[in-house]
């Protein structure tokens, strides 16, 4: 069993700094190892390993763009969703049309992103939430979110209900 299902970006991976920190606070996060494949890989490999069970979906960066896909397919086995600076303005098959993706309305979702994002403008993410009910923290901070560990996972505990 696993709390999270964490997408990792495009320069991440299963051992990133978002995913130990998450890991060191005690939480159970499964990482679907995405480097060098492209979204719809990607997905494959996070459908693989969601169940039943309700999980925190989170995504950073181009992981974000396929949790915030996933989420639409599988609403029913997630308990929140969590996107980190989330590649939102790219629509890259299977997603058609990344300006449409919407969180459903049943799913606790939150939205955290720099101020000082470079490669991701934050206006992206406030389309997003601005479109939905989606809960929008923008933050001092970069792209990495280095500075916003604490931030997410205090939101991560958030949507699990530890807190």
């Amino acid at each position: 069993m696993f709390d999270i299902v964490f997408a990792h970006g495009l320069e991440g991976s299963p051992t990133g700094r978002k995913i130990s920190m998450l890991r060191s606070a005690g939480l159970t996060v499964l990482a679907p190892d995405g480097r060098g494949l492209c979204l719809a890989d990607r997905v494959k490999g996070i459908e693989a390993v969601l169940n039943e069970v309700p999980v925190v979906l989170a995504g950073s960066s181009y992981g974000g763009l396929a949790a915030a896909y996933l989420a639409e397919q599988y609403t029913d086995r997630l308990a929140g969703l969590l996107l980190l600076a989330p590649a939102l303005h790219i629509s890259e098959a299977p997603v058609a049309d990344s300006a449409i993706l919407r969180p459903p309305a049943s799913l606790p979702t939150t939205v955290i992103h720099g101020l000082s994002d470079t490669v991701v403008p934050v206006a992206v993410s406030q389309r997003y939430c601005d479109n939905s009910h989606a809960r929008m923290i923008a933050v001092d901070d970069d792209h990495r979110l280095a500075q916003s560990l604490s931030l997410i996972l205090s939101e991560t505990q958030r949507l699990l209900g530890l807190s």
